[in-house]
């Protein structure tokens, strides 16, 4: 053996004996939302499963505002040692698109974890409107020189997206009226303010099965079980393009790969466990048991979606 080689297997056995405590200390899960909304609640339920797992407590912490460009900056700036991490969604990818210069890089400056879930939204109207189902809408707006209003429950997300892309794909006309959160969003929806709304599915779910909502189609490829009279919107509009929302973990940049591969072995144990099924199950979500470098390649192709969305959208970054 060289003298070379033997450092080099000196310094090996030294990391391996400092990553093989980990985690050392209480994980911090960063959630770029408020707590009690969608993301937290998901945050929270793996959290609590990854406790077990791993042994150290694993605390969620809410840091909202920009988009999640405030907690995405928090992580991006934190020791990698897989003691800081980002619970992420949609905007990660999409802000790339909506701003001229974020103050990071979305892909650079992290380590993929985990997918946490993947979902799509629902279209839906109040219970009393003239419309039955997509095609009345589609008609409907290409009768009325004035176009329809949608509500879209945040700006910049996947709910706008989705809006975007019903008027690029049928050429109607669409007034977007903006909320600064889905339940404000459907609120006037159900007021008959606004004309219709893409929405997220555990946000509408129960005005639907109540009958204070009627849900015209989802913006996924099959139909969903809360949903059973909603069809796939692509069977009317065959070009129409799902814009997926979804959920992750990230850690930050070059995070030792035995401890990301420790990461996602807990967050995908904790996504199969009862309670957090049953809670995607009710929401319209799926999980997919991606491995780190599978979660890369899901979110560059993403980064790419967003951008070509955008574009064709005619969205110019602020």
């Amino acid at each position: 053996m060289t003298r070379r080689t033997a450092i080099g297997a000196v310094l090996a056995l030294a990391a391996l004996a400092a990553h093989a405590a980990f985690p050392s200390k209480p994980i911090r899960l960063i959630v770029g939302a408020s707590a009690g909304g969608t993301t937290d609640t998901l945050a929270r339920e793996v959290a609590e499963h990854m406790t077990k797992t791993l042994g150290q407590p694993v605390i969620v912490e809410n840091k909202p505002g920009a988009g999640g460009n405030i907690a995405a900056l928090e992580v991006a700036r934190a020791p990698a040692d897989g003691h800081t991490l980002l619970v992420s969604f949609t905007s990660h990818t999409m802000n790339a698109s909506l701003f001229q210069a974020l103050p990071y890089d979305p892909l650079g400056d992290f380590t993929p974890v985990a997918l946490l879930a993947k979902g799509s939204s629902v279209l839906v109207t109040r219970a009393g409107a003239p419309y039955k189902d997509l095609r009345d809408v589609i008609a409907s707006g290409k009768g009325n020189a004035a176009g329809l209003t949608f509500a879209v429950g945040g700006i910049g997300s996947s709910l706008q997206m989705d809006t975007y892309e019903f008027e690029h794909s049928t050429g109607t006309k669409v007034t977007q009226v903006p909320f600064k959160g889905t339940s404000p969003a459907l609120a006037d929806v159900l007021a008959g303010h606004v004309d219709l709304m893409f929405a997220p599915v555990n946000g509408a779910r129960p005005l639907v099965q109540s009958g204070k909502l009627r849900a015209l189609a989802v913006a996924g490829p099959k139909r969903m079980a809360a949903f059973p009279d909603a069809a796939p919107i692509t069977e009317t509009i065959p070009k129409y393009t799902t814009n997926y929302s979804w959920f992750g973990v990230l850690g930050p940049a070059k995070l030792p790969t035995d401890v990301t591969r420790a990461l996602n072995a807990a967050v995908n144990k904790a996504m199969q466990q009862p309670k957090v099924k049953t809670r995607l199950d009710a929401d319209g979500s799926t999980h997919e048991n991606l491995t780190p470098e599978q979660f890369a390649a899901f979110l560059a192709a993403d980064l790419k979606h967003w951008a070509s969305q955008g574009k064709a959208f005619g969205i110019k970054p602020e």
